[in-house]
């Protein structure tokens, strides 16, 4: 057996609130909003895919999920909440997570795999909160993970993927336990304003509104409006994809402009999906770009398995008058300077009282959405006859804060790709979806094999129409980078 060692550096935070109904001594730490908000929603689960040369022994692997489990304790967490609704990480008796094996027929087989398993709701209160599927064969197989977003963000599966191809070939190897960091402790705090005074109020108020007539939601009511939205809809998925040597010569005429790849693969994006579909709404014309916090927060984090992202929001336009690399110009700039002073936003978020944050994340949004899953259990009938709760004018609101596009690129990968017989041939990166917005993009990069996946739901009624769409903007952007030969009527 490897040898645990325990790293004294991170502190446990232990929490000692009287009345918790589970063993103290397994409590994690205490949940944040901006984690909680990703609790009872569709919109939940980040995925990453992984495709491996060589003969990945199923055996192996559910050895190494075990072991890595050890090092990283929200692998093998549940949720628990105390006398007052706080929400806390806690491994008190949670089972092993589930491993699926199937045999591989197909290079695509994998994507019709997952959108099957990433409609099946969490069980937050018993966990784990993440699965896992190996579609397999001798030569080559797919390793799917999907995971709840509370948990983990794109970077987190990433080291994940290295920690587990790790102890597939090296099952001794010493084990450093990794507890989870809380993102908030590394983002600065706002300064004093007015503005920051006058939003103070305004949580306090909405506090004590909620207080008057709250809500507190339960798992069979996320299963209720889940299962009712997914009846509806299909995950689905387009892929941007470009060849080490493709990639090698974007990357070169990044660096001779001065940018990114990221940035010129985003105002792409953006500029073919105004080709296809015209402009942004006005109150769309945001991009929203999450950003590694393990990389850029002023204190050393290492490599942590849990949320640790900020999100900067910012306005942008594609201005047709310029070229396409005075865009990109522009987009990197405002991405690079928002990201060096650790810009985040939605942290008023923390502020609010937990089931608040639970009633504006995942209740209150998919009343219209979903009206029928509301008859499913009486919570969600009261809530949604309690017209005038402040949760409903909340969202009505935030419906107008929404961003054009959400961008979340993980970047050239260091890790290694080669792990005894096996190798990495490349990896696709699903973050979180949602309905709300036209463009959510994920990124990530290995051995000079670039993918960018652009996700959406598709409505089952829709006859394809979304995807057919949703390839046209792709192959657009494939000539906006200048690899019109990567066209295609497929998807994937």
């Amino acid at each position: 057996m490897p040898l645990v060692k325990n790293n004294n550096n991170h502190a446990n935070n232990r929490a000692e609130h009287k009345g918790y109904t589970t063993d103290f001594s397994r409590r994690i730490r205490k949940v944040n909003n901006l984690e909680r908000v990703y609790f009872w929603t569709p919109y939940s689960n980040v995925s990453l895919i992984t495709r491996i040369n060589g003969n990945v022994s199923p055996e192996k692997l559910r050895y190494a999920i075990n072991t890595a489990r050890k090092m990283h304790p929200l692998l093998g967490a549940k949720i628990t909440f105390d006398d007052d609704n706080n929400a806390w990480f806690s491994t008190d008796n949670v089972p092993q997570p589930n491993v699926k094996i199937t045999p591989r027929v197909s290079n695509t087989q994998w994507f019709e795999e997952l959108q099957q398993e990433i409609t099946i709701p969490f069980d937050l209160e018993q966990g784990p909160m993440i699965r896992f599927m190996l579609v397999h064969s001798e030569k080559v197989s797919e390793l799917v993970i999907i995971c709840n977003h509370c948990i983990c963000d794109g970077m987190s599966l990433a080291y994940l993927v290295r920690d587990l191809l790790s102890y597939c070939v090296s099952p001794e190897k010493e084990i450093e336990v990794v507890p989870p960091q809380n993102m908030v402790d590394f983002l600065p705090k706002k300064g004093f304003s007015i503005s920051s005074i006058m939003m103070r109020l305004f949580m306090a108020h909405a506090n004590r509104k909620w207080k008057k007539k709250p809500y507190t939601f339960k798992y069979e009511d996320s299963v209720a409006i889940q299962n009712t939205y997914w009846d509806k809809n299909r995950f689905n998925t387009v892929l941007l994809e470009l060849d080490p040597n493709q990639t090698r010569d974007l990357s070169k005429r990044c660096r001779e402009n001065g940018v990114t790849v990221g940035s010129a693969v985003n105002a792409a994006f953006i500029a073919a999906r105004e080709e296809i579909k015209g402009p942004f709404k006005k109150n769309q014309k945001q991009i929203w770009i999450p950003f590694d916090l393990r990389r850029h927060a002023k204190e050393e984090i290492g490599d942590v398995f849990c949320l640790c992202v900020g999100a900067p929001s910012f306005p942008y336009t594609y201005n047709s008058k310029k070229t396409f690399w005075e865009n990109v110009s522009i987009l990197h700039d405002e991405i690079h300077k928002r990201v060096e002073k650790l810009d985040s936003d939605a942290l008023e978020v923390l502020n609010f009282h937990p089931t608040l944050t639970d009633a504006l994340s995942s209740f209150a949004p998919f009343a219209k959405v979903v009206p029928e899953a509301y008859t499913q259990t009486e919570n969600l009938t009261q809530f949604l006859n309690d017209k005038k709760n402040i949760a409903f004018s909340f969202a009505k609101k935030a419906e107008h804060m929404v961003p054009g596009t959400i961008a979340s690129n993980l970047g050239r990968l260091n890790i290694p790709q080669t792990y005894g017989d096996l190798k990495v041939d490349g990896m696709v990166f699903l973050p979180v979806m949602s309905n709300s917005v036209p463009l959510t993009l994920g990124g990530v990069s290995i051995g000079d094999r670039l993918v960018f996946s652009l996700i959406y739901p598709e409505p089952k009624k829709s006859a394809g129409s979304v995807t057919l769409e949703m390839i046209q903007i792709r192959n657009k952007a494939l000539e906006y980078l200048g690899f019109p030969e990567n066209r295609s009527e497929k998807s994937i």
